[in-house]
């Protein structure tokens, strides 16, 4: 059976990415968001090489593995940034005496971030142009591949989430978090060559409650740890209280947004 038209353009959607990825890595000293938007490229890239599998399963293995290893060193740099980012923005949404404990917890991520760099630039760059030159050499996918790596995706973004829903173990939570983006990403950008619905803007949805969910945590660890960022003692308290309603309120969002998505609604 011959195919409908031309096949999804996987290796021209992956060197994209990464060369926006480049990009943006060029702007990380200059440009604190820069890091961020970094790595939100390599992820759309890992979720395209996982599509990407059903033509090329050891060079998708390859990819996955080196982008693993990419994503820590980036880390290193974007984390710290997160979580001052989480804690201004419960800030923003406090009264007065729990925004200044906030604020207070903010800049000190940010001093002990500032007097300890740890983006590895040049390990990050090398790190790039690898996963580039897998991309540039990957096979071309026919139409029944792109499907049938879509369709895994999706089932297992199905299985995260049945695993996550409602649970209270952080590492499911999180683990179905990064299934929902994968599944996300590569619905977005495989539009018209994405099997069945997509439903992008509750996807979308759920992985942005799941995200505030995880911020909020990390962050209440970060404060647990390292109690003196929030100064006085009655701020630690104020700002552990906060961020537990927080988190307990962005994870029943998620859950509920997640069954729209389980029963088709």
């Amino acid at each position: 059976m011959r195919s409908p038209g031309p096949a999804f353009d996987l290796r021209a959607a992956l060197t994209a990415e990464l060369r926006a990825a480049i990009d943006e890595l060029d702007l990380a000293q200059s440009d604190v968001k820069a890091v961020h938007r970094c790595r939100v490229r390599v992820k759309r890239a890992r979720a395209l090489a996982r599509v990407g599998r059903a033509c090329a399963p050891g060079l998708s293995s390859v990819f996955v593995d080196s982008a693993r290893t990419l994503m820590r060193n980036l880390a290193l740099a974007r984390d710290p940034a997160a979580l001052s980012e989480a804690a201004r923005s419960a800030a923003q949404q406090s009264k007065k005496r729990v925004a200044v404990a906030f604020e207070t917890v903010a800049r000190g991520i940010d001093e002990i971030a500032a007097s300890h760099p740890s983006l590895n630039l040049e390990s990050a760059r090398a790190g790039m142009k690898d996963l580039l030159a897998l991309a540039q050499v990957w096979p071309e996918a026919s139409h029944r591949q792109i499907r049938r790596g879509a369709k895994r995706l999706e089932r297992r973004a199905r299985r995260a989430r049945r695993r996550g829903l409602a649970s209270f173990d952080p590492v499911m939570r999180h683990r179905w978090r990064m299934r929902e983006k994968d599944r996300f990403f590569a619905a977005s950008m495989l539009g018209a060559s994405w099997p069945g619905k997509a439903r992008r803007k509750t996807a979308e949805k759920v992985g942005v409650a799941l995200g505030g969910e995880r911020d909020a945590l990390l962050l209440m660890e970060r404060l647990v740890a390292e109690p003196e960022l929030a100064g006085a003692e009655k701020n630690l308290a104020r700002a552990l209280k906060t961020l537990n309603k927080r988190r307990s309120k962005l994870a029943r969002r998620a859950d509920r947004l997640a069954m729209r998505l389980q029963t088709g609604r």
